[in-house]
């Protein structure tokens, strides 16, 4: 998944839930930092994104899309 097909993606979620695409992007801002400060989860964050790395919410959905992909 490209990075605009996941800016696509939080649109639709938005529109979807009666929310603006800002309200989407925070929600997952807030998700994001949960498993980002996940320690038992710390190596698997670190292989996906890098050490100590917050993704933007494009970013983690496109990686994880593509990780997903591959399986």
């Amino acid at each position: 998944m490209s990075k605009r097909a996941a800016k696509d993606a939080i649109m639709k979620i938005a529109k979807r839930e009666g929310k603006s695409e800002s309200e989407i992007r925070d929600e997952m801002k807030e998700a994001i930092m949960i498993g980002f400060l996940n320690n038992e989860m710390r190596h698997k964050w670190d292989s996906l994104f890098g050490s100590g790395r917050l993704p933007s919410p494009e970013e983690f959905i496109t990686v994880l899309s593509l990780k997903v992909a591959k399986r």
